[in-house]
Parts: C-alpha cells; sequence; structure tokens
C-alpha cells in the first residue's frame, strides 16, 4: 500500500508538472503571437491612416477627426495587446529576472484592477532556475488576483525577501478575508493551481484568514542545497 500510495503520488506530481508547462508553452505562444502578428498588424494600419491623412488635404474636418479617432483607438488597442502579452508570458523574467518580474506585479493590478499594491523587493538578483522564478511569480500573480476579485478592498502588500535558508513571498490584504475551511466552495481552484505550483518548485504555501480579518498568502522556497542537505 505504501509503495502504491508513493507511485500515486509520483504520478499525480509528473502528471500536473506537465499539464503546468504545457499551460505556459500555450501562454507564451498566444503572447508571441499577439506581439509579431497582431501588433504588427495594427502597426501598418496606422500607418496607412497617417498616409492617408497626408495625401489628401480635401478631406473636411469631419473626415479628418474621424480618422484621427480610429487612429487613437488603434494605438490604445495597441496597449490593451501589450498589456494581454506582457499578462500571458512575463519576458521580464528572462530578460532582467524574477525581482523584476514582481516589481511590475503593481502596475498590472493597478490597471487592470485598480488594485494599489505596495510592493517590498530584493533590489539584487536572485539567482534561480526559470521555472522555479515563474512558479513564484505565478503564486504573486494569482494570490493579487484573489485580493483583486474576492478582498473587498483596493489595496494590498506583496513582499518577497530572502531569508537564511531561501525565499519567502508574501501576500496580504487587510480585507473581508475567508475560512479556509470552505475555500474548495469559494476560491478552491486558485489555491489548490498556487499550492500545487509552491510544491512542484520544491516550497510550501500557507494561507491564514478568517472574516472580516483579512488574508496572508505565505510561500515559502527553501535553497536546493539546503532541501538537499
Amino acid at each position: 500500500m505504501v509503495i502504491y500510495q508513493r507511485r500515486y503520488v509520483a504520478m499525480h506530481r509528473a502528471y500536473t508538472q506537465r499539464l503546468l508547462a504545457a499551460q505556459e508553452e500555450e501562454r507564451a505562444w498566444v503572447a508571441r503571437e499577439v506581439h509579431d502578428d497582431a501588433l504588427q498588424r495594427i502597426a501598418l494600419i496606422r500607418n496607412d491612416c497617417e498616409a492617408i491623412r497626408g495625401s489628401a488635404p480635401s478631406m473636411t474636418a469631419e473626415q479628418q477627426g474621424k480618422l484621427g479617432g480610429v487612429g487613437q483607438e488603434l494605438s490604445d488597442l495597441t496597449e490593451f495587446l501589450r498589456e494581454i502579452a506582457r499578462r500571458l508570458h512575463p519576458s521580464a523574467i528572462d530578460q532582467a529576472g524574477l525581482p523584476a518580474a514582481l516589481a511590475g506585479l503593481p502596475g498590472e493590478l493597478e490597471r487592470g484592477y485598480g488594485l494599489a499594491v505596495e510592493s517590498r523587493i530584493p533590489d539584487g538578483p536572485i539567482p534561480m532556475e526559470r521555472e522555479r522564478a515563474l512558479a513564484i511569480y505565478r503564486i504573486a500573480q494569482e494570490a493579487l488576483r484573489n485580493v483583486a476579485t474576492h478582498a473587498g478592498v483596493g489595496i494590498a502588500t506583496l513582499e518577497c525577501r530572502r531569508t537564511a535558508g531561501g525565499l519567502e513571498l508574501i501576500v496580504t490584504d487587510p480585507g473581508q478575508g475567508f475560512d479556509p475551511g470552505t475555500e474548495r466552495r469559494t476560491r478552491g481552484l486558485g489555491l489548490t493551481g498556487m499550492r500545487e505550483r509552491a510544491h512542484l518548485a520544491g516550497g510550501t504555501l500557507s494561507i491564514a484568514s478568517r472574516p472580516g480579518g483579512g488574508t496572508t498568502v505565505r510561500a515559502t522556497f527553501p535553497d536546493r542545497q539546503v532541501a538537499a542537505g
């Protein structure tokens, strides 16, 4: 029975790893298509609009105004699609590392949900493999989205700090809180996903909350060498 349980846990972990990897691959593909195809097409349309405005002096003021409005709509659409691409695939992790990617989350939550996030993130680099950095980023992202959609407040705190044995990620809010015992009936899928990501990245995740008392999500990731020892 013990051997069977261990095999089942190993199979479940392997399946979850493949599922999360497939999700990230799909997100990266969509982000690339948005950036390389959709945004390029919009840029061409904007250039055509500008060319028409410059080569058609006989246009009425109303026509000029409408064409200018089309150009503004295209500019707004460009920014909207860029934001989607950033959310789908945090390229900052590859380009500048985990701290830079986490530092971009407050702006994303402010633009998307109106949530003001106070962040405390290390200035220097945090060396780690990309898969682990991506897991930590996704946990922070999901925790902040939970605040924006469930907590009933407009503020939250994101903290990432080094510890003697590794790294700790903490997301807190002073919101309405919830009973962790009923999480499966309310927001269980998101919390389960965060726990799975933490576990697969070699860490643990805990949630402290009570109705009316806010919520704290804490994810701890020991150094690989410490964990192995």
